[in-house]
């Protein structure tokens, strides 16, 4: 373990230094009538916990998890914020469709979600797009939509912690930290390996904003919705797998979106 722990470390920061699945799998069956899904419970049971990720059904495991379980993403959370960190609500939805989440009321083009996970605040929801999901795993295997939604849980411990970051840019800077500190949890109870904490540091350079193409163009950092340059949400990823999440909340406190200290 802590072998391998020094390889990733270093890997990770040589590459800072220098710079859900429904669709996809079983998480599909888990979604009730109304679109909604819940991902914690009562104390996990004896051996009722999953293992190392290698299929759509293990990461979902990860995610859905109750807290107790090593490694799953409600156990991360219930350690950070304690009773705080409530029973999270998903809402699936394919691209075409408008889902039924409060940030959705008044828009009448699905075109607004499509492609995309987001968390709304207005009513405590994560959604996101089957479509996304599967076009995740398919260019990256079933870590990256995992990663996407650490990403959206980051962002609801953020709100639920009054902890947000103070401006769009250093707000997603954070949630991509946080992100890497829970896929940190999730390799120290052997969940993830080598390939896996790579794998997150590549998909959150690709999702970076290049300006003048990619997913977010043209944006300021205090832009609504504005991003991380590519090598901003690599080192904010990197950070987090390497140092904790205090340093991911120093990052949401830069009213530039920087990643340096």
């Amino acid at each position: 373990m802590e072998v391998r722990y020094k390889v990733v470390a270093s890997l990770l920061a040589a590459v800072v230094g220098g710079g859900l699945l429904a669709g996809c799998g079983a998480l599909e069956s888990t979604v009730a009538e109304d679109g909604t899904v819940t991902a914690a419970g009562p104390p996990a049971p004896a051996g009722g916990c999953g293992g190392p990720v290698k299929t759509v059904q293990d990461v979902e495991a990860v995610i859905s998890e109750p807290a107790g379980c090593p490694g799953a993403v409600n156990t991360y959370w219930a350690k950070e914020l304690g009773d705080l960190w409530t029973t999270p609500r998903y809402v699936s939805y394919r691209d075409g469709e408008i889902p039924p989440i409060a940030c959705s009321e008044g828009e009448t083009d699905p075109a607004a979600f499509a492609g995309n996970a987001l968390y709304c605040t207005l009513d405590d929801t994560i959604a996101y797009s089957v479509d996304f999901m599967t076009e995740l795993h398919n260019l990256g295997g079933p870590s990256y939509p995992m990663f996407v939604v650490m990403h959206e849980l980051a962002h609801r411990a953020a709100t639920l912690s009054d902890r947000e970051g103070v401006v769009s840019r250093a707000e997603e800077n954070q949630a991509d930290c946080l992100a890497g500190e829970q896929a940190r949890a999730a390799a120290n109870a052997d969940r993830l390996d080598l390939g896996d904490a790579l794998s997150g540091a590549q998909l959150f350079f690709s999702l970076g904003d290049t300006r003048d193409r990619g997913w977010f163009d043209n944006e300021t950092a205090t832009a609504d919705g504005a991003h991380g340059t590519p090598r901003q949400r690599l080192q904010a990823f990197g950070f987090g797998y390497l140092r904790d999440s205090s340093t991911c909340y120093r990052l949401g406190e830069s009213p530039t979106g920087s990643v340096l200290f």
